[in-house]
């Protein structure tokens, strides 16, 4: 049924916007940019495309393009944290244009645009622009400026096997102008709290079962404030300022104790979190001409606090109590300045970039053992957790953009870094790397309703600091020595994609994706013991994904929509511990979703629901492996009502099946493949289904 679904999945129906709401089939349309240049959209939607899901922003338009899925990136724009902001990520623009913070993502603004301000959404292929790195279907939402506009989103959810209540999800925010000042300001208030509860069983090398019962209770609460400010100040000239501030608590208990009738000695054990951050981000930019082209500036700077402990306390027969904590503050940081140079010549779309990135990490890390006598903890050595870690890493790159023929654009970058990463404290080192990176793109529209896109891309990843220094889990009885020899990772990347339109009933997209990997960082043994983040000269990741939209309306459902979407992927690396061939950790190999709506026609009513399974990887570790992972299986349902006072009313019960949160592993007494098995683990924590309200409206 899966295949079947993308095989024919695809856009809207060609049916009367005006009568339906419905998206028509994409056309090939000429449209004027906000830089009065002439760009091929192959797809135009209007406000009036989406009548029928009564849309109550941009982001909600987006979410309903058939086809369309949105890639919030990995920095620059993508909310992800990545290497500076470097090239384009994501696959959405605001009027021709991408957002110029890493805090907020294109997708979070969107969903701030009143739907009334949206003119039109144009989908093109990204090789067409002239923004370097955008590939495949890259969606440009062109909006106006209004009055005063709000917009509130209210998200109270219950986890109903524990009773675990989320109370204060949700945002609003305020649009409008003043002064010749376009301005956005935002609260959200993301939060989760979970309770889940389960048998775990542990087996010995000697057959001996060990029953326990583990609890596990966490909140999460992260208020962040944001504006956004876009003006200007002179002809020809634009500017936009971001500010992002907020904090973020999180509270977490586990609990684990042996089940009545177990044979063993009793057994209390108590993990518990306390985590406290704050942090900003605070940037711009500004466009300009200069000579026969335009000059974009972006600056950046964001910091964060964070300050966590983590306590172990375990209670067994008559032995003494005994436990740990490990206390870890951080202050992390990142400094930012580039310049993009844009022009026209030789009938070609230029841009000529240089970014300077300054990243910061000062850490503190301090761990204690419980005293049984004193019934506290006491300090103990564990050197390498403190210290500092700095890159300095500057960029330069070339791009062009160019029409080969009348259907086939062709867009290419070329350039390098050089970075230096240096650490100080007890292991202090400095390094120094130059790297070369670029891309080549072509777009072939090779017929009428086939669209193919091709990239092959040499990408520089971007390390964690934090793995340079010490560090435990008390969680999983895990310490992670230091390293200050880490390598960024590099890589190969190619990745085909192929769109067919198939009339009425939709279109499919397939994707097929290669990755030659150098320096790939995971966990690797250490001298003396051990385990520590490091890197393997060799590895590939390989994989193909299907997606589509089926429109019911041909088959004879009025209304409805069926959107789906399979996934496969393999990888390969030579074990660091083993020397054998094995996979990546924790990539999943197969995947398939499924997603109904069904919008009643003649009423304001919505329903449907969603399915999801997936299967599951291994992880390694130097002494073990293991399977950690939520709901394997997830079914959802909702229902949806859009105008109960003027607001959009969503009642969705997720995790139907009431799929467990599942940890297998398998222990060994020293590096697994020539050490003996020391125990296994098998745990299985239930949270029961979850209850969610979304209340959507304005102000």
């Amino acid at each position: 049924m899966a295949a079947a679904l993308v095989a024919i999945g695809g856009p809207a129906l060609a049916q009367d916007a005006a009568t339906t709401g419905d998206a028509p089939p994409p056309q090939d349309t000429e449209i004027v940019a906000p830089a009065e240049e002439a760009v091929e959209a192959r797809e135009v939607y209007t406000p009036a495309d989406f009548a029928r899901y009564a849309p109550r922003n941009a982001l909600d338009m987006i979410n309903r393009i058939p086809g369309f899925a949105v890639n919030r990136g990995g920095g620059g724009g993508g909310g992800g944290g990545g290497r500076g902001f470097g090239q384009a990520q994501e696959n959405l623009l605001i009027n021709g244009e991408r957002v110029s913070s890493k805090s907020t993502s294109t997708a979070d603004q969107l969903a701030r645009i009143p739907a009334d301000n949206v003119l039109r959404i144009e989908v093109v292929d990204g090789a067409t622009l002239d923004i370097p790195g955008l590939s495949g279907r890259v969606a440009n939402i062109i909006a106006e400026s209004s009055s005063v506009a709000g917009q509130f989103e209210w998200r109270p959810s219950v986890s109903l096997g524990e009773g675990r209540v989320t109370p204060l999800e949700g945002e609003a925010s305020l649009t409008g102008a003043m002064l010749g000042i376009d301005y956005t300001l935002a609260l959200r208030m993301s939060e989760f709290a979970r309770g889940q509860r389960g048998p775990a069983i542990f087996t010995d090398a000697f057959g001996v079962v060990d029953t326990r019962e583990n609890t596990a209770f966490d909140r999460f609460r992260r208020p962040t404030l944001s504006g956004n400010f876009a003006f200007k100040p002179a002809p020809g000239v634009a500017a936009t300022v971001n500010l992002t501030g907020g904090i973020e608590r999180y509270r977490s208990r586990e609990g684990e104790v042996r089940v009545g009738g177990n044979p063993l000695p009793s057994f209390d054990e108590s993990v518990d979190a306390v985590s406290d951050e704050w942090f900003y981000e605070i940037g711009g930019d500004v466009t300009f001409p200069l000579g026969g082209g335009q000059m974009k500036l972006i600056a950046l700077e964001s910091f964060e606090h964070k300050d966590r402990t983590d306590t172990s306390l375990i209670a067994e027969g008559a032995r003494t109590p005994r436990g740990s904590r490990f206390r870890r503050v951080a202050d992390i940081g990142e400094r930012i300045g580039r310049g993009e140079y844009t022009f026209g010549l030789w009938g070609a779309d230029w841009q000529l970039s240089a970014e300077a990135a300054f990243n910061r990490l000062d850490q503190t890390g301090d761990l204690f053992a419980y005293d049984p006598v004193a019934k506290d903890y006491v300090a103990v050595p564990f050197p390498g957790a403190d210290g500092g870690v700095r890159e300095d890493r500057y960029e330069g790159l070339a791009s062009v953009g160019f029409a080969l023929l009348p259907t086939v654009s062709v867009q290419a970058v070329a350039g390098a870094e050089y970075s230096t990463i240096a650490q100080t404290g007890s292991n202090a080192l400095s390094r120094t790397f130059v790297r070369p990176k670029g891309s080549l793109i072509l777009a072939w529209a090779a017929a009428e309703g086939l669209d193919l896109s091709l990239e092959i891309a040499r990408r520089v990843g971007q390390l964690s600091f934090g793995d340079f220094l010490a560090s435990v889990s008390l969680n999983d009885d895990r310490e992670n020595a230091g390293n200050n020899s880490l390598r960024p990772q590099q890589s190969w990347e190619t990745k085909l994609e192929a769109r067919r339109e198939f009339g009425a009933l939709g279109s499919a997209t397939l994707t097929l994706f290669d990755q030659r990997i150098e320096d790939l960082v995971l966990i690797v043994p250490v001298e003396g013991g051990g385990a520590a983040q490091g890197n393997v000269s060799g590895a590939r990741r390989y994989g193909a994904a299907l997606t589509g939209t089926l429109q019911m309306e041909p088959l004879g459902w009025r209304g409805a929509r069926l959107d789906g979407r399979i996934a496969w992927e393999d990888s390969r690396l030579d074990d660091p511990v083993t020397g054998l061939a094995r996979r990546f950790d924790g990539l999943d190999p197969f995947e398939v979703e499924l997603n109904l709506r069904h919008d009643v026609p003649g009423t304001d009513w919505a329903w449907g629901g969603a399915f999801r399974d997936r299967s599951r990887a291994l992880n390694y570790r130097v002494t073990e492996t293991f399977f950690s992972y939520r709901e394997t299986t997830e079914v959802t349902a909702f229902a949806e009502h859009k105008d109960v006072l003027g607001a959009t009313v969503r009642l969705t019960v997720s995790n139907l099946a009431d799929e467990p949160n599942v940890l297998i592993r398998e222990v060994f007494a020293g590096q697994r493949g020539s050490a003996p098995l020391l125990f296994t683990e098998e745990r299985r924590r239930f949270s029961g289904p979850r209850v969610q309200l979304r209340i959507a409206g304005d102000f």
